[in-house]
């Protein structure tokens, strides 16, 4: 029995990810729900899963962060990155990461079952556009220059809802913080960057071609 762990605070979409799974799927699975990261960092170090599904906004943390624990804990462990977002502000940075694939949550349940599939069978599943992108989009994380390194995955997160023009309020409800945590982050991406303004933020986005 294939035993799989979903990461996701949003209680239908994970109770509908199963059933799209038990019904697509040969062969027996259990599941295991997680609604934080931290719960499901617990659980991975409790027991054995032969496949995570991470959601890239959760509550406490940004699955991305997860990704990067997670990979440190257990490196052989298949891991598919879930989102809402477009490919262009996260495919890059979570297959960079590590993960074995990247799936957005509008796509059809075809691309959903190829993508586990192939992560269960312990390889990578990256489509056409995903492999464009990685082709195209330079490694920050081997340019010593680059200030985008320093950011952690949530003040990126907030950078490119920022350039898609997010306000405050928006970004807090979306990412599922408050207002202050975001102000905070804000601050943070300021003084990394050594900018000024949310316009500077936005025309620094624009000019490394996040957010789009």
């Amino acid at each position: 029995m294939l035993s799989l762990l979903i990461v996701d605070d949003h209680p239908l979409f994970r109770e509908g990810a199963m059933n799209i799974l038990n019904r697509l799927l040969s062969g027996q699975l259990s599941f295991e729900e997680a609604v934080t990261g931290q719960e499901a960092l617990e659980m991975v170090t409790r027991r054995s899963y032969n496949l995570v599904m991470l959601d890239i906004n959760l509550p406490d943390t940004s699955g991305l962060e997860i990704l990067k624990q997670l990979r440190k804990m257990k490196p052989s462990l298949p891991i598919v990155v879930l989102s809402s977002h477009p490919e262009e502000q996260y495919a890059v940075r979570a297959l960079r990461a590590g993960a074995s694939g990247y799936v957005n949550k509008g796509s059809s349940t075809s691309v959903f079952k190829a993508t586990i599939e192939r992560a269960l069978s312990g390889a990578k599943c990256i489509s056409t556009s995903q492999a464009e992108l990685l082709e195209d989009t330079p490694s920050f994380a081997t340019d010593s220059q680059d200030s985008l390194k320093t950011l952690s995955e949530r003040e990126y997160q907030m950078v490119c809802l920022m350039t898609r023009g997010f306000t405050l309020t928006e970004i807090a409800r979306e990412l599922e913080l408050s207002i202050s945590s975001v102000s905070t982050y804000k601050s943070r991406v300021l003084e990394k960057l050594n900018l000024r303004t949310t316009a500077d933020i936005i025309k620094y986005s624009v000019q490394h071609s996040l957010g789009s």
